[in-house]
């Protein structure tokens, strides 16, 4: 009995190296979270510098570039030590292909300083940096083993991405408005912009709890001053400089509320890694004495086990008078955790699509030459047309690619 106490006791404390784990990657998910807001608006302050020929928010590329590597010191500041860990290798790489991203953006930032990149090429660039940060956050919510902060991880990524699709519809727009006309590639990309963070902010409703899904209810809405805005980049109508200047305020303004809804998901993520860390502990020590005077028995064949003491069998095969048992503690456990791997199991497959719709994504890229917003137009469209859903689209694609490879 001592040895299934031992690993009883071994479950728990696993438990709660997992859950510290997780509270230790919360950490550095609020650090990164502060990474990708200040990245996002010095994107869009290099769109308007370069779209409006140099004439704009020339003394604002400074700033922003401080406040990025001001966010970029803390975030490195809490980052896992560089050590082999088991079950750390993915987490590794994706740190180490973020920090690669990083280091390219002194270069970038002069390029765009001097004005030898073209907007859509320091667009990219600057996607793909808080691309590599995004995956960490993803990486985080894929792994977590803990239903409700999974959830939380979940409802924070999912939100996470909206917050940066409506980063690049604020870095588009002010292209366009900086530029004084609309391309016909901007329009589409934001109107493909709007649909994919209708689809992200789906996703966090789904998974936020009550408290962060009001909050973000009560600025859902982006108003009629945005929506008049849009209409004009939409439709390509004609529109003057200052339209630059009240589009950035006005998507600029709407991104920090975000951004606070986004901290309270932070917050909300480190207190339920602290409660479970907290409920574990309070339940690694089974409440019961085991020696040489306490120990449990089965009965067999129904035959009574105290001589002299009438003893009624239970369905579990244990005397009653025993209480909470050693038996019942494991079976306690060992339900909690298929409850857990069940809520899981639904949860991953959400993040499964995800991943998938990724990869076929990512393949019409490669194969087509198609930019990512592109790519999901392309399978958007045939599952609209097909009347299917993305996913079956993504499936098919896929297996073409295989077919393909073959």
């Amino acid at each position: 009995m001592n040895r299934a106490l031992n690993y009883l006791r071994a479950s728990r404390a696993s438990e709660i190296a997992s859950l510290q784990r997780l509270l230790r990657t919360g950490e550095q998910i609020t650090a990164i979270s502060e990474l990708i807001h200040v990245l996002q608006r010095e994107r869009g302050a290099s769109n308007i510098w370069l779209c409006s020929a140099g004439r704009l928010f020339g003394e604002e590329l400074a700033q922003r570039a401080a406040e990025v590597e001001l966010r970029e010191q803390r975030a490195m500041a809490v980052l896992p030590e560089a050590e082999a860990q088991p079950g750390y290798s993915r987490f590794c790489m994706l740190i180490a292909t973020a920090l690669q991203a990083l280091d390219s953006l002194p270069a970038l930032r002069q390029q765009v300083h001097s004005r030898t990149v073209t907007q859509a090429q320091a667009m990219d660039a600057f996607n793909h940096i808080i691309c590599t940060l995004l995956n960490l956050v993803f990486e985080a919510a894929d792994t977590a083993s803990e239903p409700d902060i999974s959830r939380a991880l979940i409802a924070l990524f999912s939100f996470m991405q909206g917050k940066e699709l409506a980063g690049q519809e604020r870095a588009t727009g002010s292209a366009g408005f900086a530029a004084g006309e609309f391309t016909e590639t901007q329009r589409q990309r934001i109107q493909v912009l709007i649909a994919a963070q209708e689809q992200s902010f789906a996703t966090f409703s789904q998974f936020s709890d009550a408290e962060n899904l009001q909050r973000w209810q009560a600025i859902a809405d982006a108003g009629s001053q945005i929506e008049r805005l849009r209409r004009i980049a939409c439709t390509g109508a004609q529109c003057g400089e200052n339209g630059v200047l009240q589009w950035f305020s006005l998507l600029s303004s709407r991104l920090d509320q975000m951004k606070q809804i986004e901290d309270t998901l932070c917050a909300t993520l480190m207190n339920r890694c602290q409660c479970a860390i907290a409920a574990a502990q309070h339940s690694e020590s089974p409440p019961i004495a085991i020696g040489e005077e306490a120990s449990f028995s089965l009965y067999i064949a129904g035959a009574s086990w105290l001589s002299g003491v009438e003893t009624t069998l239970d369905s579990n095969g244990l005397a009653p008078q025993l209480g909470r048992s050693v038996l019942a503690l494991i079976r306690e456990q060992s339900q909690r955790l298929q409850m857990q791997a069940d809520e899981l199991a639904s949860m991953r497959a959400s993040l499964d699509e995800r991943k998938i719709i990724d990869q076929a994504k990512s393949w019409l890229m490669q194969q087509h030459g198609f930019s990512e917003q592109d790519a999901w137009q392309a399978l958007r469209k045939s599952a609209m047309n097909q009347n299917k859903r993305v996913l079956e689209i993504a499936l098919a694609v896929l297996a073409v690619a295989a077919t393909l490879k073959a």
